[in-house]
């Protein structure tokens, strides 16, 4: 099995994030928020023990992400495109995919940290980071009009 970069920094911080949770852990109240309203304030409170849950989210979607990064290796694209053009859509979707993971892996180590310390969430930078996420889908998806024409398949 193959792990990019992107896969093992999202592994990493949450390795870490654990390790760090597991010394907080005792200083932690036994009831503490972990999941925030749409102001970034806790809207649910539970025992500490859910704290795991970004944890578990953070891993189920990279291993997704994964699975999705192989695929998009592998499967054949139905893109009427020559070799070099589909070199380049496949390289479009690896970014696409490596900055999903990146994302993933923050928001998981955030809303841990957040929970940790019992912070409110501030929400511009997830805005900001979703909408980039947002807006590079949007390019890959654009640019493959742009490669059919740039790299047409011989007949």
């Amino acid at each position: 099995i193959e792990f990019d970069s992107a896969y093992c920094v999202g592994l990493l911080s949450g390795s870490l994030t654990f390790v760090h949770l597991c010394l907080k852990w005792s200083s932690m109240p036994e009831i503490t928020g972990v999941h925030f309203d749409g102001d970034g304030n806790f809207d649910v409170f539970a025992s500490k023990k859910y704290i795991v849950y970004p944890f578990i989210v953070g891993i189920v979607f990279l291993l997704l992400l994964q699975l999705g990064d192989r695929a998009a290796r592998k499967v054949h694209l139905g893109v009427k495109i020559n070799k070099d053009g589909e070199s380049g859509f496949r390289g479009l979707t690896q970014i696409l995919l490596d900055a999903n993971k990146l994302f993933i892996s923050a928001m998981s180590v955030y809303w841990a940290e957040l929970v940790i310390y019992r912070h409110k969430m501030v929400q511009a930078p997830v805005i900001a980071a979703m909408l980039i996420l947002f807006v590079m889908f949007i390019g890959v998806c654009a640019a493959v009009p742009v490669l059919k024409h740039k790299f047409p398949r011989d007949k």
